[in-house]
């Protein structure tokens, strides 16, 4: 049989569970991300000795298929528990019923074992899926790429996922039913440490939903102590053209209303803008396929709000895919 060729936008984590599954069925696998990094929102930003794990906060494992990948990752030291001290508003709240996960030493640590022994192309990024008698071929910032894709597998966010694919069928005309939410995120290190009498806050009102002690994480840098903070969706929609000093800013003052209290200088601040970060009205599938054009997308937003639901997403494409061209039985015997 002729090598079949997939290509996979996206390295987060539906991208790379998409791409590891076609993998094992001996495709060949090229993988398109247009940060440098991987991971997508598991992200830790790191400064000299200051570390943000400024997406994602931590994960958690219900899925037997997830739960499994998980206690991998737990025994190669890829993966650590995060037990910290929790307030909602002004009442302490009881600890998870279920366990928080994070990566190590950052949070993008969670998807590099299943980018092992995939072609990964970072800081590409594809502007224009393009059909051919013979399949796909891609058109990025780095120009047309001289090669044809047997399929293809979009996992980036709804909005971006629907520019590039209800162009070429009307099965992917549903992706503009997903509403996704921005959120700005603080981040910001105190030297000396501040106490705030918890190690992660929520507040149900307000600009700030989350404040994270990201210093009190196994594995992260005691000092300085750094901080991270979560706008609300609303105030983040409202702000979303801010700039980022403007944005850290303001963010540390409202940090400094919900406490009551002046906190200190700073000695670093900083913010991000997600303009795609949460899944407020999922689509309803575990993932979106066209079987004439042997193409779909993949991710939380399918789903649920969740990492695990990215991972879950992007197997099952993978698997629709597989079908699609003939490979699922190597699916099976492997």
């Amino acid at each position: 049989m002729d090598e079949v060729r997939f290509a996979v936008i996206g390295a987060g984590m539906a991208g790379l569970a998409c791409a590891h599954e076609l993998a094992r069925a001996d495709a060949k696998v090229t993988v398109y991300e247009r940060s440098r990094g991987l991971g997508g929102r598991l992200a830790t930003r790191r400064m000299g000795q200051l570390a943000f794990d400024h997406g994602a906060q931590f994960i958690t494992a219900r899925s037997h298929t997830f739960n499994r990948y998980a206690e991998i990752a737990l025994r190669a030291g890829m993966l650590d528990a995060w037990r910290p001290r929790i307030m909602e508003d002004d009442r302490a709240w009881p600890a998870p019923i279920e366990d928080w996960w994070i990566g190590q030493p950052g949070m993008s640590a969670l998807v590099r074992p299943l980018a092992r022994n995939i072609e990964i192309q970072s800081g590409i990024a594809v502007h224009e899926l393009i059909p051919s008698q013979r399949g796909w071929e891609l058109q990025t910032d780095s120009g047309r790429q001289n090669v044809t894709f047997r399929a293809v597998a979009v996992a980036i966010p709804a909005p971006q996922a629907s520019s590039l694919l209800s162009p070429h069928g009307r099965s992917f005309r549903q992706i503009a039913d997903v509403r996704m939410a921005p959120c700005w995120t603080g981040m910001f290190a105190f030297d000396p440490p501040i106490d705030i009498g918890a190690d992660a806050r929520r507040w149900t009102s307000g600009p700030i939903v989350w404040a994270a002690c990201n210093s009190s994480k196994p594995g992260r840098p005691q000092t300085p102590q750094c901080w991270v903070l979560h706008a609300s969706t609303g105030w983040s929609r409202e702000h979303i053209d801010l700039d980022a000093t403007e944005a850290a800013s303001v963010l540390l003052r409202a940090f400094e209303d919900n406490l009551g209290y002046q906190l200190p200088t700073p000695v670093h601040r900083d913010a991000h803008r997600w303009r795609h970060a949460l899944v407020e009205r999922p689509l309803g599938l575990s993932c979106v396929v066209d079987e004439e054009l042997n193409a779909g997308a993949c991710g939380d937003w399918c789903i649920a709000p969740r990492v695990e639901a990215a991972f879950e997403s992007g197997r099952s494409l993978a698997h629709s895919l597989l079908s699609m061209v003939g490979l699922a039985s190597r699916m099976v015997r492997s």
